[in-house]
């Protein structure tokens, strides 16, 4: 009798275990199952107005919503910020961008840091060629209607933007007051070569040695203030400053005469 009876007691305790041990997974998965409603459903952004932007005046929180492509209702913690930074910076007149999510109460804060327009700029798509502006670091500014820019600070236009010469353009930009607001056009060609449109000296080749630029801004600053004015206006001469320690200019050749019948 005490042998049965210690294998039914073993029983009961096994019988109790299973069910303990049933209980707890019944309970692991259904908070498993409530927890993942309550980040699914329960942390819900429904409407651009749960979309706070700070540090910009021009850039409302609808549009970033449309431009970050934001379907509502959108689970908060479905919106990657690391992504939607990108996707702004991509794609509106920004410096910086930092996005935030907030549980209490459910919202996505997005500070931003609006770009300043320095010149008017070009540079060559795959579609053709697209118009837009520079920063004074030479960060190009897409012209996007829905988040209207000021205007440049400056009358400068750039031609030929690419990415790999940002601090080139910067330093050039850097340097237009020297040379007394006169620098209108800064053209970056494919093989390399810099050359301006002065608004007295007309055009300056400066070569592709970024090196010299200082010594060459310097000769330009010389040459405006000493050369006559009518020497070069409008006869289509070239200053040629690859070699800043001697400046050539090259005038145009021009075409023979044709002699007249006897």
């Amino acid at each position: 009798p005490q042998l049965e009876r210690r294998h039914a007691l073993r029983r009961q305790k096994r019988q109790q275990l299973l069910i303990n041990i049933r209980r707890t997974l019944a309970l692991l998965t259904l908070s498993s199952i409530l927890g993942w409603l309550l980040l699914r459903f329960g942390w819900t952004l429904t409407g651009a107005d749960q979309v706070v932007v700070f540090g910009s005046t021009s850039i409302s929180p609808a549009l970033v919503a449309e431009v970050s492509q934001l379907r509502f209702p959108q689970p908060l913690l479905e919106a990657n910020p690391s992504d939607l930074e990108r996707t702004l910076l991509d794609n509106l007149p920004l410096q910086s961008v930092q996005v935030s999510r907030h549980l209490l109460p459910t919202r996505l804060e997005v500070a931003l840091v609006d770009q300043t327009p320095v010149a008017r700029a070009v540079r060559q798509q795959p579609s053709g060629l697209e118009a837009g502006y520079v920063d004074a670091e030479g960060q190009w500014i897409r012209i996007n209607p829905a988040a209207p820019v000021a205007a440049p600070s400056t009358a400068i236009t750039v031609k030929g933007w690419t990415p790999e010469r940002r601090s080139l353009i910067a330093t050039l930009l850097q340097q237009h007051i020297r040379l007394n607001d006169k620098l209108q056009t800064i053209t970056l060609h494919p093989d390399g070569a810099v050359s301006l449109r002065h608004q007295t000296l007309g055009r300056i080749d400066l070569g592709d040695d970024n090196q010299l630029l200082i010594q060459q801004l310097d000769a330009i600053v010389e040459l405006d203030q000493s050369m006559p004015a009518h020497l070069l206006k409008g006869n289509g001469a070239v200053i040629d400053l690859s070699n800043p320690n001697r400046p050539e200019i090259q005038l145009p050749v021009q075409p023979a005469a044709k002699k007249k019948d006897e």
